[in-house]
């Protein structure tokens, strides 16, 4: 389903700006690297947080 909804986005930004291919491509490229990072801080928060709790890592707050 989410990916459903990726494509319809991608859909309507490039019927949106199917005059400019350029600036479509560029939005899309933008849009899918954020969920990119999104994904590596998800997984290195989650990595941070099993090497605290498995007393690998000390946290000085």
């Amino acid at each position: 389903m989410i990916r459903q909804r990726q494509e319809e986005w991608r859909q309507r930004v490039r019927r949106r700006y199917r005059w400019r291919p350029w600036k479509a491509r560029r939005l899309i490229w933008e849009h899918d690297e954020l969920l990119r990072r999104q994904d590596e801080w998800r997984a290195a928060r989650r990595e941070r947080a099993r090497l605290i709790e498995s007393g690998e890592l000390q946290v000085d707050r």
